[in-house]
């Protein structure tokens, strides 16, 4: 047993000597112990890295740098809050076809037909949307103003926070486009007649 001892140790003290370096300070000496060959792959593919993202954002100019990114996020800011402040004088009824066609999807995809009926009929919880009558003004401002901020005392939704003003243009659009289709079940007129 002690001679199994002794033949591993000295094993582990060749293999140092192996290992063992020309560099000697005070007495002691270096061993040419490298770091595992997995280490060395994570650092060179760093490297590797490193000059391909230097060669894509400042060698080739490529890719955008932080302040060209500032000033395009500044660009898109400045247009949604320009869209949003947008005075409702500065909006106007659209009639072109694939307008009132897009309106029609929103009033679908926004639920509108829950409260107002699929073709704007009204039921027991909204006004009939295709008649004279109107409980918040008929013109194109006042819908527009209604869909957009809606009327909390009377159930309805505001839709500012959930769609831009251009699709509120739309769908606005579209609500008074219904006025005088006569659907099937229409609900009694209410508020005043825009006549």
């Amino acid at each position: 047993m002690e001679e199994k001892t002794h033949n591993k140790a000295d094993q582990t003290n060749l293999l140092d000597d192996e290992k063992l370096m020309d560099h000697d300070y005070d007495g002691i000496q270096e061993l040419d112990n490298p770091p595992p060959r997995w280490i060395m792959a994570i650092f060179y593919i760093t490297i590797a890295f490193a000059i391909i993202y230097a060669a894509h954002y400042f060698w080739l100019g490529v890719g955008e740098n932080q302040d060209a990114q500032y000033a395009r996020k500044s660009l898109n800011h400045d247009a949604k809050y320009k869209m949003a402040n947008q005075s409702t004088e500065d909006l106007v009824l659209l009639t072109d076809a694939g307008d009132l066609e897009e309106g029609k999807v929103i009033f679908s995809e926004m639920n509108c037909f829950a409260c107002h009926g699929m073709s704007g009929e009204g039921n027991a919880i909204g006004p009939n949307l295709t008649d004279n009558s109107w409980i918040s003004g008929c013109d194109f401002q006042s819908v527009f103003n209604i869909v957009k901020n809606g009327n909390p005392t009377k159930g309805m939704t505001a839709f500012k926070g959930q769609i831009s003003d251009t699709k509120i243009q739309k769908v606005s659009s579209y609500v008074l486009s219904l006025v005088g289709t006569n659907p099937a079940n229409a609900k009694d007129p209410q508020g005043v007649n825009c006549e």
